[in-house]
């Protein structure tokens, strides 16, 4: 069946299915009575066919201790080292805690990256001192640096110009916006929150750059049909959305250090 067809008789995708932005832990600005539920979490992905979610702490680096909030995902990674990946949280709050907390991640064991939000904290951009030693770090262990939004372009584009072999990820979808560093070989942009009708048909048919996109939902604060529905229920070719579902988070994940191939099911 198709990856529509698949999904229209509620059954798990047979294809690479690999969200790329997820949320584990509590929420205190909201309430979510599951949002430590680790196995109402996998459960939900078994329904679906997701073979992996990278995974961030909820309300990351603007509420809480950064440490704990790592806690929350990392506990939850290992006691399911394939399906679970962790972004490490960090936080413009506490710049100089980053390098460590980033170090005791890794340490933990298998990590994608980097997740930082801008919410309540001070502004920053991609120059930023206390940031680059966290790229650099990022860029020797071949990781990703996700952010909830880069307000600033062409600091973004001196940030992908600077480290090449760092991989920077929109945090929700913008390809509108990004457009200027789109044609940049580490940067890429994920679905999440893609809400205008039909927009990432769009982009796909218009600019034929399925290979720049990932799909994210914001599971487990959303459910996984918020990522996978804006990609199933549309007309672009079956190719491009396995590209998006799984094939282009396989690249990247191929570029680490810690990845087998056998750690995707399908």
């Amino acid at each position: 069946m198709t990856i529509y067809e698949t999904i229209l008789n509620g059954r798990p995708l047979q294809v690479p299915y690999i969200d790329v932005h997820g949320h584990f832990g509590p929420w205190p600005e909201t309430v979510i009575p599951h949002s430590l539920d680790s196995e109402r979490v996998i459960a939900e992905m078994d329904r679906y066919g997701c073979d992996m979610v990278w995974m961030t702490a909820s309300n990351p680096g603007y509420s809480g201790d950064i440490s704990e909030k790592n806690d929350f995902v990392f506990d939850f990674a290992e006691r399911y080292p394939d399906r679970i990946i962790p972004y490490c949280v960090l936080s413009a709050n506490t710049p100089e805690r980053n390098v460590a907390e980033l170090r005791r991640c890794l340490d933990r064991g298998r990590c994608i990256g980097v997740k930082m939000h801008v919410y309540r904290q001070p502004e920053y951009t991609m120059r930023s001192d206390f940031l680059q030693p966290v790229f650099e770090i990022l860029s020797e262990h071949g990781l990703v640096y996700m952010n909830h939004g880069y307000p600033n372009l062409p600091d973004l584009e001196w940030a992908l110009q600077r480290y090449p072999d760092l991989v920077f990820l929109g945090g929700h979808f913008g390809p509108d916006y990004y457009r200027p560093v789109l044609d940049y070989p580490n940067f890429y942009d994920c679905t999440c929150a893609a809400q205008s009708y039909n927009c990432v048909d769009r982009e796909v048919r218009q600019h034929r750059d399925s290979e720049k996109l990932l799909v994210g939902s914001d599971f487990s604060l959303f459910q996984l049909g918020f990522g996978v529905g804006m990609i199933a229920y549309t007309e672009m070719p079956e190719a491009d959305k396995e590209a998006i579902l799984g094939r282009n988070a396989l690249t990247l994940l191929e570029r680490t250090r810690w990845f087998e191939r056998g750690m995707v099911r399908k």
